[in-house]
């Protein structure tokens, strides 16, 4: 709704990378405390989120552009532009863990005990963050005439503004959007949900690594489930009716699930 804070010159704060950096902030002070608790110096902690950061931004960022290519083939410069917004969980997910796996083999850390001191500051981040594309106006829903629509105005052109113009749903002048699916903000009650699970589950006499897989199934399932209710460009779908994130969704909850039975398992 409001996707730019204030502008000072030619310079643009803009509220999601400031959403981005609370989520980040969040997450990392939750994973820190977590990791003292566990015996893990919290400067490992922010070590290692930094690598998951920065591998999770650049994976995140390539799996929009992928899904967006004909919007930026014309000016490719915009694909650095990510404080404007465009970023998909499912790629920031694999670039981060490939960051933080080299992380992990570099400092000799435990995958299970520093995945599962990290599976509830991953779901408050992403909590804080889907704000953050609420007041971007991006990963918004389908257009719908019920009561939960909602209108995003004019104002800074936010992409739902922008892909209704394009689309010719709206008159060029338009004050409004159509009301669409607030997914947004579903996602964040969602994933605020998920998080107190596993805020609950940390202190129970569970396996190291199944805190980390149960987050891989929650969140499956409601990615899997909110991506019905989200617009998506054609190039963003497989199969003809099922995006790409669905069809990750589907590989987090089978891993998550064979993980969880296989510890169970295994381990003494």
């Amino acid at each position: 709704m409001h996707r730019v804070l204030f502008r000072i010159g030619d310079f643009t704060l803009y509220s999601y990378g400031v959403m981005l950096l609370i989520a980040y902030l969040v997450g990392l002070w939750i994973a820190s405390r977590e990791g003292k608790r566990r015996g893990i110096d919290p400067k490992k902690i922010e070590s290692l989120a930094f690598w998951i950061i920065l591998g999770g931004v650049i994976g995140a960022r390539i799996w929009y552009v992928l899904e967006h290519l004909s919007d930026y083939s014309r000016n490719p410069f915009e694909i650095l532009m990510i404080w404007r917004g465009g970023l998909v969980f499912y790629g920031g997910f694999i670039g981060g863990f490939v960051g933080g796996l080299l992380y992990l083999r570099l400092s000799k850390l435990s995958f299970y005990r520093v995945s599962d001191i990290f599976a509830p500051a991953l779901a408050i981040a992403f909590a804080i963050g889907r704000i953050g594309c609420f007041l971007n106006g991006c990963c918004y829903g389908k257009i719908t005439n019920s009561w939960i629509g909602v209108r995003f105005p004019a104002r800074d052109l936010p992409p739902v503004y922008c892909d209704h113009l394009k689309h010719g749903y709206i008159e060029p002048g338009a004050q409004w959007s159509l009301p669409v699916i607030p997914t947004q903000l579903i996602s964040t009650v969602d994933c605020f949900i998920i998080f107190l699970i596993l805020w609950y589950l940390r202190k129970k006499s569970l396996k190291e690594g199944s805190l980390f897989f149960i987050f891989l199934i929650l969140y499956g399932i409601h990615r899997f489930t909110i991506d019905f209710f989200r617009y998506y460009e054609g190039n963003a779908l497989v199969l003809k009716y099922l995006t790409l994130s669905q069809v990750m969704s589907i590989v987090f909850i089978i891993t998550g699930s064979f993980m969880l039975f296989y510890r169970a398992r295994t381990e003494a």
